[in-house]
């Protein structure tokens, strides 16, 4: 079976549904196709649940841009961060102009400043994006979703040129057919590789070892496609351990984790080891928390979370009560209880420790400098307190490389050309988070890259 449209979008997360959109906007006269393997569009963008970043104003642009560099250790490509940076404030704006609640504002690991905005109340902060966007997209004419057809190999005009010109995506239909789907354009925004043993083996050894947050569907399609026909690749060994996954006491040795989201830090929440002992500053990148982890005795750690910042989740925190992976506890007895510590005037003593250092009394020996919601003196173990308890270690969460793309969204060849017919956008690409990821920039990315991908396949498809 054949079908012609005018862009072809493969996966429908955030980077697939706002490529969808952006382009809409700026014709309505295209055939637009949107095609997800799954049954249900959101992947894991509908996941994600500490929030969207944003730059605050213009002096805040060169920070954010500095954040992002040290963050990814020299490996990011400049010239896609000072793409993405300023362009994050109008990704916000898109996403409010169709009602998206983002009033809440954090300041996440690795930030120099609160520029992470999620919903006040509700679903957590990707599901509400998603289905907002999904129901505006309904709305659209020229806009088509396809659902249960996996993207298998890309349609080239002559497979012997150097790079090709792509011309559609072939998919398998879920009643068994294939579809060959022809356009002027292909957007690809098919997600990461976090759910695949085989290509983290092959990429990243070692890290399929590790559990993951990812759905199952996290396979990485994109990228193999891409290689398929000569499409350079970067950073594939980057992958990003997230350093507090949600260890479910029900099932300790599961392959799959609830994501702890980064906005419980980012709330005050301070990290234990076995031993009760503060370790690491809890707002550093992901990667050095996740390394301070791995360093402590049973590679794992214990989360505790005060009421003020309990009240700053409000709305995630039944979700994960009722899953089993959060404890509600009302003293520092409890809580010492809950993670075994068999003294609990021992984490009295470590919690006035760090209650001393929020206030400015002292320096921090790991060097943390920004504390939300800090915690007072507390005068004793039964001293009635809202703790909220967890359990966490570092979990498989994000690839940083992929498809080797240009600022505008471009897919590069082998040769160094731009591949004709072909753009990216999200995790599927590689470049805007070097070696390792800020919390927040994944949305960001994802809203950011896939207007500009839309932007520039219309561009070409006008020249």
């Amino acid at each position: 079976m054949e079908k012609h449209v005018d862009i072809t979008i493969v996966g429908a997360g955030l980077a697939g549904l706002t490529a969808s959109l952006e382009a809409a906007n700026l014709d309505p006269s295209l055939k637009i196709l949107l095609v997800e393997k799954e049954k249900k569009v959101g992947g894991n963008s509908a996941k994600a649940s500490s929030g969207i970043n944003a730059a605050l104003d213009a002096a805040d642009e060169p920070l954010f841009t500095q954040d992002t560099l040290k963050s990814g250790g020299g490996l990011a490509v400049e010239k896609i961060v000072d793409t993405f940076i300023p362009k994050t404030p109008d990704a916000k704006e898109f996403l409010e102009k169709y009602n998206v609640d983002l009033s809440v504002l954090s300041q996440l690991g690795g930030h120099s400043a609160k520029r992470t905005h999620r919903n006040k109340s509700g679903p957590n902060i990707g599901f509400a994006i998603i289905s907002t966007l999904q129901k505006e997209i309904v709305t659209r004419d020229n806009i088509e979703i396809l659902t249960g057809a996996a993207a298998k190999k890309l349609l080239l005009a002559d497979e012997m040129q150097i790079p090709p010109t792509v011309t559609g995506v072939e998919v398998d239909l879920a009643d068994g057919q294939t579809l060959s789907i022809y356009s002027k354009a292909v957007i690809l925004t098919t997600g990461g590789f976090s759910a695949s043993h085989k290509m983290l083996k092959r990429f990243a050894p070692g890290m399929e070892m590790y559990p993951t947050t990812n759905g199952v569907w996290a396979q990485g399609e994109g990228v193999l496609m891409s290689e398929a026909i000569g499409v350079d690749l970067t950073l594939m060994d980057k992958v990003q351990l997230h350093p507090t996954g949600f260890i479910n006491p029900k099932d300790r040795e599961a392959g799959t984790r609830f994501l702890a989201p980064e906005a419980i830090r980012g709330s005050g929440a301070v990290l234990l080891n076995t031993n009760g002992k503060r370790f690491v500053d809890e707002l550093t990148t992901r990667d050095k928390a996740s390394t301070a982890i791995l360093g402590q005795p049973g590679q794992e750690a214990y989360m505790l979370l005060f009421e003020d910042g309990a009240n700053a989740m409000a709305s995630e925190l039944p979700f994960y009560k009722h899953m089993g992976i959060v404890t509600m506890t009302n003293s520092v007895e409890e809580a010492a209880k809950f993670c075994h510590f068999e003294d609990p005037q021992a984490l009295l003593n470590e919690l006035n420790e760090y209650a001393g250092i929020a206030s400015g009394n002292k320096e921090d020996p790991f060097g943390k400098k920004t504390f939300p919601y800090p915690i007072q003196q507390i005068p004793s173990i039964d001293t009635p307190m809202q703790i909220v308890a967890m359990e966490v270690a570092p979990t498989v969460h994000y690839t940083m490389g992929g498809i080797k793309i240009t600022e505008n969204s471009e897919v590069i060849h082998k040769n160094g050309e731009i591949v004709p017919g072909l753009f990216a956008a999200g995790e599927v690409s590689g470049g805007l988070h070097g070696a390792n990821r800020l919390g927040g920039n994944s949305l960001a990315e994802c809203v950011v890259f896939g207007r500009v991908s839309a932007q520039q396949a219309i561009k070409t498809l006008h020249e």
